[in-house]
């Protein structure tokens, strides 16, 4: 048989010593009284606190060793006030300095290697081709040559009716090419 769930917290407050309400305690008796369950449960819980406790207990020390204990604390004390107190109170500490220096310089080595890296994945992606660098390098002229262009376009607009070169005053001395735009000779 095995103890009631709806009982549990109960248990857990009887076991711990907390059940105070006196109302609950006698309910609770007379639950005990009736389940079987409960009651082996009750003390299979009990024998586990039990264990806990003497397992967590430190061992007794003797009058010796509580002796010799009280004198070696005593004797460290009496040995702290007697040492001379450095500058400023601290002792200076060799090792945590000479870590960091040590870390700060790796630190420092490693961004100097990595300096004249590429930022990408791959060297061969981010490497720029001689070209790539003279396209870059000459991009405003590029920029004023497609405006120039642009322009051209706008300024050689072929005419909408066909017409001669004596016509029009203006396109004397001028000839046409295969698109019919005129330019000078």
């Amino acid at each position: 048989m095995q103890a009631c769930r709806h009982q549990n917290e109960i248990l857990m407050l009887d076991v711990l010593g907390e059940l105070r309400d006196p109302r609950m305690r006698r309910e609770w008796e007379d639950h005990l009284k009736a389940c079987g369950g409960c009651r082996r449960e009750r003390l299979a819980v009990l024998g586990l606190l039990g264990k806990v406790k003497h397992a967590g207990m430190p061992p007794e020390l003797s009058a010796e060793q509580a002796d010799a204990m009280a004198k070696a604390v005593g004797w460290k004390l009496r040995n702290e006030r007697i040492q001379p107190v450095r500058q400023g109170g601290r002792r200076f500490r060799f090792m945590p300095v000479f870590a960091s220096a040590c870390a700060i310089l790796a630190v420092l080595y490693l961004g100097y290697q990595l300096l004249d890296r590429p930022v990408g994945g791959r060297d061969n992606e981010m490497a720029m081709m001689p070209q790539d660098l003279e396209i870059i390098q000459h991009l405003d002229l590029l920029k004023d040559m497609q405006t120039i262009e642009k322009l051209i376009q706008v300024v050689d607009i072929p005419d909408p009716m066909p017409s001669t070169e004596q016509d029009a005053p203006e396109t004397q001395g001028m000839h046409r090419d295969d698109n019919r735009k005129s330019y000078a000779s």
